[in-house]
């Protein structure tokens, strides 16, 4: 599951024409990717833990028991004691090379590192020990002699004057095709595969949100690449095994659990799963919708789904699709509202939470499915995704940190804590 989708923000764009011979440049800000090799030795080393550590890129939140992780893209984890949210305090750090999604099930940790799933115990927070490894868990690396196992890539922004000659001129993404570098000339067409916020059903305690990757669901972990789903028997939680995987088409960016049906998000649709029997799911339906990144939440009744233009999902709708799921196996479009580039989501009683990136965080009312209704919009934040807390506390992640919202008025959340990014040039 080592593939990468990077999310990121438009840069500017610039094009000159010249007076002689219809010659013609292009002046661009793009985002440089460069293939990062580790050897052998390297992706055996262990786990290791250090005091805590400032917030610079944070990737999926999990809140379990007292406390808060926090993922430190492609760095490891951030384990945060949040007794009071209005004074959240740093606990230690956990540094797993090329993590991106985890889970927490009984105290156990469910990592990715590089391809490996990792198991980490934090019982004790300040003293995480690695439990166990299952080495090749997911797609298995390139390897290059000389050089050694591609385990991603490094971001670095760049700026270069092209030539309409150039077979690269007016390229959104190009290559050298020599296995080098990987070019952007938009941030927007740039995201972080695989990178969103674990889901669980709760029955590990812990509570994620809704651009999932990961999910726990009876006692299973379930993973999704871009085609495929994999499953976990976490029956001893600290020693998982590998139990089954199977295609489920192309596309795949997210996964949901509720009850005994995960319901998986596309680029092109929304698949139902049943879980009854653990290890083997079973296909009930799907629902198709026009090509976008797509985040998905649901209850006995209804699913909540996002549409997000602007990224490697190659969409051009910002919408939010409510979905009539009363008859699992015959989903039905209930309406569509335009929105301004959703992300993730939550609901939680009569309230529906949309995070809509640059442009902050929603509420709406959701007592009526046929006409969800915008009640609030907080401004001044980037909102990638939410978790709700027993209708009580909301935590918001985006490119500025983690905000923390009381929710007395859940229409009305009030802001009590912020953990800033440093150094954050995103």
């Amino acid at each position: 599951m080592r593939t990468f989708i990077l999310l990121m923000l438009i840069t500017a764009a610039a094009v000159s024409t010249g007076c002689l011979k219809d010659e013609c440049t292009e002046t661009r800000t793009f985002i440089r990717l460069d293939p990062v090799y580790i050897s052998k030795a390297e992706l055996a080393a262990e786990i290791s833990t250090s005091g805590p550590r400032d917030l610079e890129r944070p990737g999926i939140i999990y809140s379990y028991g007292k406390y808060l992780l926090i993922n430190e893209f492609q760095k490891g984890i951030h384990i945060i004691d949040n007794s009071d949210p209005k004074n959240p305090a740093p606990v230690s750090f956990i540094d797993i090379a090329a993590n991106e999604h985890f889970a927490v099930h009984k105290n156990q940790i469910q990592a990715n590192r590089y391809n490996a799933l990792v198991t980490i115990d934090i019982t004790d927070p300040q003293n995480p020990v690695e439990k166990s490894r299952i080495d090749n868990a997911f797609q298995e690396f390139y390897f290059q002699e000389g050089r050694g196992y591609l385990a991603y890539y490094r971001e670095s922004d760049q700026k270069q004057i092209i030539d309409c000659a150039d077979p690269n001129f007016n390229s959104a993404r190009w290559d050298n095709g020599r296995g080098g570098p990987v070019f952007f000339a938009n941030r927007q067409d740039v995201a972080t595969f695989e990178s969103g916020v674990i889901t669980s059903d709760g029955s590990s305690g812990g509570t994620g949100g809704s651009t999932a990757r990961f999910t726990i669901a009876a006692n299973h972990l379930y993973a999704v690449s871009s085609w495929e789903l994999q499953i976990f028997s976490l029956q001893d939680p600290s020693k998982p095994a590998a139990v089954a995987r199977t295609n489920v088409g192309w596309g795949i960016e997210t996964i949901y659990p509720f009850k005994d049906k995960l319901f998986i998000g596309s680029s092109a649709g929304m698949f139902i799963y049943d879980i009854s029997t653990p290890d083997q799911p079973l296909y009930l339906t799907s629902f198709n919708h026009a090509t976008a990144c797509d985040p998905v939440v649901a209850d006995d009744e209804t699913a909540y789904v996002t549409l997000r233009d602007g990224s490697l999902c190659q969409g051009f709708a910002n919408q939010l699709d409510v979905i009539d799921v009363s008859n699992v196996t015959q989903p039905r479009l209930i309406n569509s509202y335009q929105m301004d580039n959703p992300h993730g989501l939550a609901i939680s009683g009569n309230m529906l939470y949309i995070c809509e990136g640059i442009y902050g965080l929603k509420v709406f009312d959701r007592s009526n499915p046929n006409k969800v209704k915008e009640l609030n919009h907080l401004k001044n934040m980037d909102a990638r995704d939410i978790i709700v807390l027993s209708d009580q506390l909301a935590l918001v992640v985006g490119r500025d940190g983690l905000k923390q919202f009381t929710l007395d008025n859940p229409a009305k959340p009030v802001e009590i804590s912020t953990i800033h990014v440093q150094n954050n040039n995103l």
